[in-house]
């Protein structure tokens, strides 16, 4: 018994002989299934109805099994001087001629068992009225005649007959030995291969991913087995995801399609574009690219799909414009100038940083002295995660990036070497990671109050809008778009080599340094920073 059910293993014939060599895998199977239940007793999803993909693998899987059994036989039979040919080809004749009719009466009476306890064993739910289910077994009764063809050719001698039947000629061309690799496995070797690099909110982020694979696919689904039409199911779920599904007491306990159903019946609010083609289809591809690579599946079940997003790209965020750009730094801390407002200099620092060298807050946040180094004769900054915490958003984040030489007129290596000769580690003392290892969440919000008590108001202006004056400067330098934009911005570079994304792209530092020195914004005047011609 497994729980409260009847645990049923078929043999899947009617022979005494074969079933008592069947007997012995038979019991490893039940065992194996036993101990597997109770490891994973109320934690599998509930059984899912059969694809039409996922019958086609099985009765495929079945065939190649179920011939490589025959051939066995066949040899055991046909061994030695004595061994009655006429007789054994007479039995094929007759099980041959029983498969034939079986085929023309549709008489699935003689496999039902055995695809019954191949669905099962799958993980997934065999519903005799489903025409899914209901081809599969007349399938498999086209293979038992197949089977038999084959056994009468190797008899006779001919170990090269093919079946003319295409299912099968196909399968006998896949590896015998091949693996079955679930969706389970491929979350499991996914993880295992990129989580490593992750920074926390990354590992959040998959989280509903993760789950959205085992409620949708089935966590026992053969990756093998996904098609286009797997990738469109997932594309259509995910459209119909509610806002804050985790955190909705009234859909606690439910499964994602559950919710999405609930979600659709009460009218409430899905996902945004953004989230659905950022985050879930961003993630989903690349799970289903890394599996194509790894060669689990032909292609990517879900690549391409997305939403149309109202929103244009150039309006979710607004960069400053010279006027507020100007407000901003002649207001304190910097007019009257203050390298330390409330013991914070990162107060004073980080918006000047961000908008001359693109950096994000978090970046900003939780430099350390040492990454601030001389390479080549430049003065750099290393933009580099630590085992201490220190994290970056992806592996284009990791970069160097020449000091802007408006910072050096302003006195930044000053202001570091004061911080070297204090033998501070952080660059900007007083900072410091939130509960999820995010570091910045503090800067921000003070930068969001700094604004809000200057009344500069835009769309969703804060610290990220210095990025997007970045962007907009390496753009009218002629840069953004290219590799060494690219490497300046932190932004991946497809074409480049695994060596060269180690910091900016392969780019030297001295070609890096005149590339930053383009960066400028003509008419703001930043001249009362300066310390120095």
């Amino acid at each position: 018994m497994v729980g409260r059910a009847p645990f049923r293993l078929a043999l899947g014939t009617d022979s005494l002989e074969e079933a008592q060599r069947r007997r012995s895998y038979a019991e490893q199977r039940y065992w194996a299934a036993v101990d597997e239940a109770r490891a994973k007793k109320g934690q599998e999803a509930p059984p899912r109805p059969l694809s039409e993909s996922e019958a086609i693998a099985l009765v495929s899987r079945w065939f190649r099994d179920e011939d490589a059994y025959r051939t066995e036989l066949d040899l055991e039979r046909t061994r030695g001087l004595h061994a009655d040919i006429d007789a054994y080809l007479e039995e094929l004749e007759d099980y041959e001629a029983e498969a034939r009719q079986a085929i023309g009466e549709q008489d699935v009476s003689v496999v039902r068992a055995r695809a019954e306890e191949l669905v099962t064993e799958a993980g997934l739910m065999p519903d005799r009225r489903s025409a899914t289910f209901k081809g599969m077994m007349l399938a498999m009764l086209r293979g038992r005649r197949q089977l038999a063809l084959r056994q009468k050719a190797r008899v006779l001698g001919d170990y090269g007959f093919t079946p003319t039947d295409r299912l099968f000629a196909e399968a006998l061309l896949q590896p015998a030995d091949q693996p079955t690799r679930t969706v389970a496995d491929l979350i499991t070797a996914y993880r295992a291969d990129k989580e490593a690099g992750w920074t926390p909110s990354t590992r959040r982020a998959y989280e509903p991913i993760w789950r959205l694979l085992r409620d949708v696919l089935g966590p026992t689904r053969d990756v093998a087995t996904l098609t286009r039409d797997d990738g469109r199911r997932l594309f259509e779920v995910v459209k119909g995801l509610p806002l804050a599904l985790n955190k909705r007491t009234d859909m606690k306990g439910l499964s994602v399609l559950d919710a999405v159903e609930k979600a659709k019946r009460l009218s409430i609010p899905t996902i945004s574009p953004k989230t659905i083609n950022g985050s879930y289809m961003a993630l989903l591809s690349s799970i289903f690219g890394w599996a194509a690579k790894e060669q689990w599946l032909r292609s990517n079940p879900v690549a391409g799909l997305a939403v149309p997003d109202p929103v244009d790209a150039a309006d979710k965020r607004d960069p400053f414009t010279l006027d507020q750009l100007r407000t901003i730094f002649n207001t304190s801390p910097w007019r009257p100038r203050d390298d330390a407002p409330r013991g914070r200099p990162l107060r004073f620092w980080g918006p000047l940083i961000a908008l001359h060298m693109g950096m994000r807050r978090a970046e900003i946040a939780q430099l350390q002295v040492e990454d601030v180094q001389v390479v080549d004769g430049i003065d750099v900054v290393l933009v580099r995660p630590s085992e201490d915490g220190k994290r970056i958003k992806t592996k284009a984040s990791r970069r160097m990036l020449p000091i802007h030489p408006e910072l050096h007129r302003m006195g930044f290596m000053q202001f570091v070497a004061a911080q070297r000769s204090a033998r501070l580690r952080q660059l900007f003392p007083g900072e410091g990671p939130n509960q999820h290892g995010q570091w910045g969440d503090g800067f921000g919000d003070w930068f969001l109050r700094f604004l809000a008590s200057e009344k500069i108001t835009g769309r969703k202006l804060g610290m990220h809008s210095f990025r997007h004056n970045f962007e907009d400067a390496l753009r009218a330098a002629g840069l953004r778009g290219t590799d060494i934009g690219k490497a300046l911005a932190g932004r991946s570079n497809r074409g480049a080599s695994d060596s060269g994304e180690t910091y900016g792209h392969g780019y030297s530092a001295i070609q890096l340094a005149e590339a930053m020195a383009r960066i400028s914004y003509p008419g703001l005047d930043l001249t009362h920073l300066h310390i120095g011609p």
